[in-house]
C-alpha cells in the first residue's frame, strides 16, 4: 500500500500572513528588520504545504519541500480514526491536550493511537481516505473505535 497527499495552504491565507509579516518587518527598527523579514519568508515557505506519505513500514510527514518532521512506524499503531479538531487547536506543530498535532490548514485530522498510549494527530483535507490507507497499511480492522463500541453494545443487548 502506498499513499501520498500534499495539502496546501490557500493562497489567500498565505497572502494575509505575508502582509501581516511585512507590516511587522517594516515597523521593526534597525538591523533586526532583515532578520525578521528572512525569518517570516522562511516560515511561510516551509509551512505552505504538508505532504503525508505511506510506505510499507512508515507514515512520513514533510512540511514544504524539505522539512521532514515526523516518521511513524506502522507496527506501533493501535487504532486510527478520522476526527474534526476544535478551532482552538490551530495549525502548526504543537501539543493539543492529549497528543501532538501536525497541521498546515483546516480542522480535519486523523487521530492515531499508538500502542505506547501516545496520540498523534495528522491534519489533512481528506481524513477518511488517509485513515483508511493507514488502516490497510498497518493491517488494522476496517472499523473506527466509536463504531466498534456501538456494535459491542448492540451485541450485549441481544444476548
Amino acid at each position: 500500500m502506498s499513499y501520498s497527499h500534499k495539502q496546501r495552504v490557500p493562497k489567500g491565507v498565505l497572502t494575509a500572513f505575508g502582509a501581516v509579516g511585512g507590516v511587522a518587518t517594516i515597523r521593526t527598527p534597525g538591523l533586526i528588520k532583515p532578520l525578521l523579514g528572512a525569518t517570516m519568508a522562511g516560515l511561510l515557505y516551509t509551512f505552505r504545504s504538508m505532504t503525508v506519505t505511506l510506505d510499507e513500514h512508515h507514515i512520513n510527514i514533510v512540511f514544504g519541500d524539505w522539512l521532514s518532521i515526523k516518521q511513524i512506524k506502522l507496527a506501533y499503531i493501535q487504532s486510527v480514526e478520522a476526527k474534526r479538531m476544535c478551532p482552538l487547536s490551530g495549525w502548526g506543530v504543537h501539543f493539543v491536550g492529549d497528543g501532538w498535532l501536525y497541521n498546515v490548514f483546516g480542522l480535519d485530522a486523523v487521530r492515531i493511537s499508538m500502542k505506547s498510549g501516545k496520540i498523534i494527530y495528522i491534519g489533512t483535507d481528506e481524513p477518511q481516505v488517509l485513515a483508511a490507507a493507514i488502516r490497510e497499511a498497518a493491517n488494522l480492522p476496517d472499523i473506527e473505535p466509536a463504531e466498534a463500541e456501538e456494535e459491542i453494545e448492540v451485541d450485549s443487548l441481544a444476548s
